[in-house]
């Protein structure tokens, strides 16, 4: 495994550079834009994990270096295992850089003659890092979620065929959480009371209810990421090449 890994980040390393460069100008100009740093990271978390889905299977079509891989003294096993870990090797590179940039950016307001409101905006304050930690992760958990749906069907169809569905699921995957739960009927029924909801928020902003919160969903996503690995490598093992 890796084997494998050293193998997809050497084929990644311009490609990574990039984004992280790019991902450093990203999480600067959000900051400014939206006036907050508090969600800039896990967005950027989140446009990682897509983005590592995307470009491990992007490249393996090019000049045939999926066929070409198998060739390497490196199991099919190995070859998704590797995948996986640069898809979350690029998802925390996301996060720090976004963190990075917004750090940076609020030691350079706090030291310029701006004014008192401003500074307060980007003012690393208690609510606004806790509020960027409940963003990263829950930013982390989509950004998850969504590479591991979209892994195995690379996996399965290929970059070219995958890329005509793969718009599709990811928006399904974005919008069916609020179509479920808005249709459903829970909040109608009283099965989910509106005072449940409200002393749920009100734990999250606790600096208990905000360790429960990132256990939880470093917990899902971890058990979401083997699921897909276990997925991905039956489908890939299956596959001719």
């Amino acid at each position: 495994m890796r084997r494998a890994y050293l193998i997809e980040m050497t084929v990644l390393r311009d490609y990574a550079r990039q984004l992280l460069g790019l991902g450093l100008f990203i999480a600067i100009c959000l900051s400014v834009g939206m006036h907050s740093i508090v969600a800039v990271p896990g967005l950027l978390c989140m446009l990682y994990f897509i983005m590592g889905a995307l470009s491990t299977a992007a490249y393996d079509e090019q000049n045939n270096w999926g066929l070409y891989r198998l060739t390497l003294p490196v199991s099919r096993r190995d070859v998704i295992l590797g995948r996986y870990a640069v898809i979350v090797t690029l998802g925390i590179s996301g996060m720090l850089v976004g963190l990075i940039g917004t750090l940076g950016l609020s030691v350079v307001i706090s030291v310029l003659n701006v004014s008192s409101d401003i500074q307060l905006v980007f003012a690393l304050t208690q609510e606004h890092v806790m509020t960027a930690i409940f963003t990263m992760m829950f930013c982390m958990l989509m950004g998850v979620v969504v590479a591991s749906v979209e892994t195995p069907i690379y996996v399965r169809f290929g970059q070219t065929k995958a890329t005509q569905w793969v718009p599709l699921i990811t928006i399904v995957l974005f919008i069916a959480p609020f179509l479920l739960f808005g249709g459903s009927g829970l909040f109608e029924s009283g099965a989910i009371s509106m005072e449940s909801l409200r002393q749920l928020f009100a734990f999250l902003e606790t600096p208990q209810g905000l360790v429960v919160w990132c256990v939880v969903a470093i917990v899902i996503a971890a058990l979401v990421l083997t699921l897909s690995i276990t997925v991905s490598i039956k489908l890939y093992e299956r596959r001719e090449l």
